[in-house]
């Protein structure tokens, strides 16, 4: 079989430098992963921390320079309800006839909860399918201009696996 790493830790070098999360058979883990190594490296209390999202500018796993320092880049992400605006970083209205809008390459983090800042973010629910419901996955944090009840009443969603 594969070289197991010693003592079951991965290293930097194991881990890949963008993930997929729809690829994964528990995305829900990966995440909880992401506030276990934060929790051990910076020794903050496990239950104190949330995942904290941060969208970058690139469109592909190519264009980014490495891993993560401070969590996992994710990709594979669509927007339903609107689009995501790369040259400002902000949820804008869809496109006439545009059903989903593809999301950049994401720095997903671990953070106290007192440090998650939700000024100007829009919570925006993530799901596997276009089902919704129990597909939940987490919650992305997506800055807006525009106040946050507008993306919620139109059911604004990350999906990560379109059909």
């Amino acid at each position: 079989g594969l070289p197991q790493p010693e003592k079951g830790r991965a290293t930097p070098a194991d881990i890949p430098k963008v993930t997929w999360l729809a690829g994964m058979i528990s995305p829900m883990s990966f995440l909880t992963s992401i506030c276990q190594v934060a929790a051990n490296k910076n020794q903050w209390e496990l239950d104190k921390l949330v995942t904290f999202t941060d969208v970058t500018k690139k469109m592909s796993a190519d264009e980014t320079d490495g891993s993560s320092r401070d969590g996992a880049y994710i990709i594979g992400m669509q927007m339903q309800g609107a689009r995501w605006d790369v040259a400002t970083g902000l949820i804008e209205k869809s496109m006439p006839k545009e059903m989903f809008s593809p999301m950049p390459v994401m720095n997903v983090k671990a953070v106290t909860k007192e440090k998650a800042d939700v000024q100007g973010i829009y919570m925006c629910p993530v799901y596997i399918t276009e089902q919704r419901g129990p597909t939940y996955v987490f919650q992305a944090q997506l800055k807006t201009k525009s106040p946050p009840a507008r993306w919620i009443l139109a059911g604004v969603a990350l999906i990560m696996d379109i059909a």
